[in-house]
């Protein structure tokens, strides 16, 4: 019986570690592999030997730690913050760069020859139709020629979609490679080029794809208790369950906050609203801005892709808006999060 009580709470202790890391999406870090081609020389790293490790024995303590309960109540106490405020508006400041930048493209140079480097540079990590992909190669130390970059398929290499020479001097080369319909996938750039005789490619990945809907514009803010209400005007095109993130900003493009919705979309033009909470909103009345989008179509069955729509503007003006007309009404957790709570705090006192 000690055994399974053992059990049965670490169990918990996973899922609930496991709930906490769920709650953050961090920004995609790509990162780009040289591949030198099998006709010519390139960079060559020898393989390290290791020496095979013994299997451990592995035991299981009959008693449950003691710091089983302490870690229930930091995570009872970390639950407690986070429900100060209301999920679908979050404080937003100049440090989070990757809620501020959600589509931000992260450059990995690839160190080569004698101390030379070479790094792809995209605009952002996630297209939609009918954007053009403009490709970027940034190289120190090393003088290169012949600098060509491709675009195919991750799912098939065979399926080249976009191809051109690549344009430039003093170690920047550029191009831009135009869309068609049928990029819709997730998709490899490549740029090849050439140094001192040897021919290298480097490769990194992007998502494309056709926008499954689009935010036109935005309506009349108004003021709902203790929310500033943010209709946000979207034509569907493929009907569904969609998520929208937007960054509210004040008129300078000072952070206030990362606001969330979801709901069930039918095709055609629609309605989604958006809320700032008071308690995250400067004090006093001002002018604000909603910029940052990121819409979603979430996958219906497992093993749907999960879609993306766009912005027709990359900010939209808010106009002037009187933070003092919301109430000074606190935010409530609803009675599941509540639940969430109290279980968390239980465990913490056993």
């Amino acid at each position: 019986m000690k055994h399974k009580k053992k059990i049965s709470i670490v169990a918990l202790l996973v899922g609930c570690a496991g709930y906490w890391y769920l709650l953050s999406e961090p920004a995609p870090t790509l990162a780009q592999a040289v591949v030198p081609n099998q006709d010519s020389q390139s960079v060559t790293h020898q393989p390290s030997v290791v020496k095979p490790m013994l299997p451990k024995q592995a035991t299981v303590k009959e008693t449950v730690p003691e710091t089983v309960s302490e870690r229930f109540s930091l995570l009872a106490k970390a639950y407690a913050q986070e429900l100060s405020l209301p999920a679908y508006s979050v404080p937003l400041g100049i440090d989070d760069v990757h809620l501020l930048n959600p589509n931000r493209y992260v450059p990995q140079p690839v160190m080569l020859e004698g101390g030379a480097s070479a790094s792809i540079v995209l605009p952002k990590y996630r297209f939609s139709f009918p954007e053009p992909v403009t490709v970027t190669l940034e190289v120190n130390g090393l003088s290169v020629s012949g600098v060509n970059a491709l675009i195919n398929s991750e799912t098939d290499a065979s399926q080249v979609l976009a191809e051109d020479e690549m344009l430039g001097q003093n170690g920047r080369w550029t191009v831009q490679l135009d869309a068609t319909e049928e990029w819709d996938d997730s998709m490899a750039v490549n740029v090849s080029f050439s140094a001192n005789g040897k021919k290298q490619t480097l490769t990194t990945g992007i998502e494309y794809s056709y926008p499954t809907a689009t935010i036109t514009g935005v309506g009349e803010v108004r003021a709902e208790g203790h929310d500033m209400l943010i209709p946000l005007k979207i034509t569907v095109e493929k009907a569904g369950y969609y998520r929208v993130r937007a960054n509210l900003y004040t008129t300078n493009q000072q952070p206030v906050a990362l606001l969330t919705a979801s709901d069930k979309l039918s095709e055609g033009e629609v309605e989604m609203e958006l809320k700032a909470y008071k308690g995250v909103l400067p004090k006093q009345d001002g002018e604000f801005t909603l910029g940052s989008f990121v819409l979603e179509r979430r996958p219906a069955v497992p093993g749907e892709l999960t879609r993306y729509g766009r912005s027709n503007e990359s900010n939209y003006e808010l106009g002037e808006f009187a933070v003092e007309q919301l109430s000074d009404e606190p935010w409530q957790p609803d009675e599941q999060e509540m639940q969430r709570l109290q279980f968390l705090q239980k465990m913490a006192n056993e």
